[in-house]
């Protein structure tokens, strides 16, 4: 064998070496941000989940995240209390390494919320009462995660099941659809992962909150205001101010409802 041809056995070598490198590399980073959504809806929700697939294209700087289930708590009929089929990330190699993590747009398309009753409380109200409190001090685990800023994250039509509790003569499901719901400017220094996913979560079910007048029982609906409120760290300055103008709402439509029982002979 030639030196010459040597040479171009070592050279296909090493771009064959190059090349299963990658590839192994692009895999172990899918697997790796696949665990790392799932733990930290985990810290933050205190629930399972699970994700299908994450795939992250280096070239265009896009995430695709396919799938992704969010178990109820404990004790509920049904498996997940939230589900997306797709989720569209936008940002590049050096936004991911960069601190704060910035994220120039998510898209969520496919997203089933399923509301369900048990005794005087449902699965909202359970995660968001589990969801840990803002400390005034980080832990030192916290100082060494990576904070994450999204600069927009748009939510195209969310459906949502709410599964009442049994009652002669009425329907035990209602159904809302919002069509879209935009969120701007979430996260930033000292907001993990974690306390992104709980600050979205708790947008939603703000979104809930608001549209959900007239369609979901008031009852529901003031228990989820009422644990809210506990959660105004985690609401934008919009959504804290949307959220005190239906807390006004329903608890006129309340005061009206309790009139009206009164006035009845």
């Amino acid at each position: 064998m030639t030196k010459k041809n040597i040479a171009a056995n070592i050279v296909i070598t090493l771009i064959v070496i190059i090349f299963l490198v990658v590839v192994i590399g692009l895999i172990s980073i899918d697997g790796i941000l696949r665990a790392g959504i799932q733990k930290a809806i985990k810290k933050q929700l205190n629930v399972e989940s699970s994700v299908a697939k994450v795939s992250l294209k280096i070239l265009s700087g896009t995430i695709e995240i396919t799938n992704l289930k969010i178990a109820n708590p404990q004790g509920y009929q049904f498996e997940n209390i939230l589900e997306a089929k797709s989720i569209f990330v936008k940002t590049s190699l050096g936004n991911l390494l960069s601190n704060p993590i910035e994220i120039e747009q998510i898209k969520i398309d496919g997203m089933v919320m399923d509301i369900e009753q048990k005794g005087l409380t449902n699965n909202i109200n359970d995660i968001l009462k589990s969801m840990p409190k803002k400390e005034k001090e980080p832990q030192v685990e916290q100082k060494a995660a990576k904070s994450v800023h999204i600069t927009s994250l748009d939510i195209n039509d969310l459906t949502v099941k709410a599964k009442l509790l049994p009652l002669p003569g009425k329907a035990d499901v209602a159904a809302l659809t919002i069509p879209s719901l935009h969120l701007s400017d979430l996260g930033g220094e000292k907001t993990s992962l974690a306390d992104t996913i709980g600050k979205v979560f708790t947008e939603i079910t703000n979104a809930v909150v608001k549209n959900g007048q007239n369609v979901l029982p008031n009852d529901m609906l003031d228990s989820m205001s009422n644990s809210l409120q506990g959660n105004f760290q985690n609401i934008t300055e919009e959504g804290q101010k949307a959220l005190e103008k239906t807390g006004e709402e329903l608890k006129q439509k309340a005061t009206e409802s309790l009139k009206g029982i009164f006035k009845q002979k």
